[in-house]
């Protein structure tokens, strides 16, 4: 028996090792398998894409004005209006001036044109009575003294300066009263009851709240998306760009209206302005406000046949893909803007090519992947 156990023992090692041997490729191939990285990837679709220029401005009134008294007079009311950050509406009064001296002379000018009017009436009586009486007598022509031509024509200059005066009278007596030519705010305002004004006198400065304007620094690079000549002039109502004014949450639409022709001494850049519609006040659920800092976009030009990948992919004007062998390769592409956190990618890529959006521990040329459905 002992014999017998000797035997077992000798054939159940060598089974055991022919198992291990035939199944010791199978786990190579296993580990080999296991060895080829699977990795996440995303289609490379090239389309047409609207450039978006980026820049930064200040909200500023489109239409400003300052008040310029006229007229020497004493400041006798003020509209409560009148503080600076008020409002107002078109039509509304928000300075009176003492007007007791230019109503004196409004009724001294109408005096002066009734006398001017007698007289000129009393010199036609006057004229037409020597016409009549030359004629009688049979004189010839007569002479301009004679036919009191002179006088008529002292009595016609002297009735047109008495309306012209009439007409000064009136004028200056009407700008003793500031009206508000549209609806606004008050910017600032210098002026108190009781303080005597001059002509040239600033009684304030107010601003129109239709629409504002945002002037928008445009980088060198981005100058040829913009698709406009900067040259100063007001823009097409056609070609004006669409704008998207941001300061927060808060965005407002806005269209570029005109170009500058000239670099900014300090920034160095070119600049548009747009401008932003607020005719219609309720439109907005969020005022904005002049001084304000603001963000915007600017849509561009059209640009074809453009891959958008996300910026964090290209690492020196160049990116992983995975080729249609399944392989790992790094691409030189040809970067023609950032956006945001975009990259629009112009020449580069091969046909078949996905663009490698996973980590991978080793980032090396011809590495066969697996891509993870």
């Amino acid at each position: 028996m002992k014999k017998y156990i000797g035997l077992i023992i000798l054939v159940f090692s060598i089974t055991i090792s022919v198992i291990l041997i035939k199944g010791r490729p199978l786990a190579v191939a296993k580990e080999k398998t296991e060895n080829i990285p699977y990795v996440k990837t995303m289609m490379i679709l090239p389309r047409t894409v609207k450039a978006s220029i980026s820049s930064q401005g200040i909200v500023q009134p489109e239409s400003e004005l300052i008040l310029l008294s006229e007229l020497s007079s004493r400041v006798e009311w003020l509209s409560p209006k009148m503080e600076a950050g008020s409002s107002f509406k078109k039509g509304d009064t928000l300075v009176v001036l003492d007007k007791r001296d230019y109503e004196l002379a409004l009724i001294t000018a109408e005096s002066q044109v009734l006398n001017a009017k007698v007289n000129l009436e009393r010199e036609q009586a006057e004229s037409e009575l020597a016409k009549k009486e030359w004629k009688r007598v049979g004189a010839g022509l007569g002479s301009d003294l004679a036919l009191r031509k002179p006088q008529m024509a002292q009595a016609k200059a002297t009735y047109a300066a008495a309306k012209a005066s009439l007409e000064q009278a009136k004028r200056n007596l009407s700008r003793t009263i500031f009206i508000a030519p549209f609806d606004g705010r008050v910017r600032t305002s210098g002026i108190d009851i009781g303080t005597t004004v001059f002509p040239g006198t600033s009684v304030g400065n107010i601003y129109a709240t239709d629409a504002y304007e945002v002037r928008l620094p445009i980088a060198d690079q981005d100058v040829p998306y913009s698709g406009l000549e900067f040259n100063g002039q007001k823009i097409e109502e056609r070609k004006r760009l669409d704008v998207i004014i941001i300061q927060g949450k808060n965005k407002w639409p806005a269209k570029v209206v005109r170009t500058e022709a000239e670099i900014d001494p300090v920034t160095r850049m070119m600049a548009v302005v747009a401008r932003i519609d607020n005719s219609d006040k309720k439109m907005f659920t969020t005022p904005l406000a002049v001084g304000q800092f603001v963000q915007a976009k600017i849509s561009g030009t059209n640009i074809s046949n453009i891959s958008i990948l996300p910026r964090s992919s290209v690492r020196n004007e160049s990116v992983w893909v995975v080729d249609n062998q399944m392989s790992m390769q790094n691409r030189l592409v040809e970067v023609l803007r950032n956006e945001d956190e975009f990259a629009l990618i112009g020449e580069g890529f091969e046909p078949g090519d996905r663009l490698l959006i996973s980590r991978v521990s080793s980032l090396v040329n011809g590495l066969k992947v697996t891509l993870e459905l």
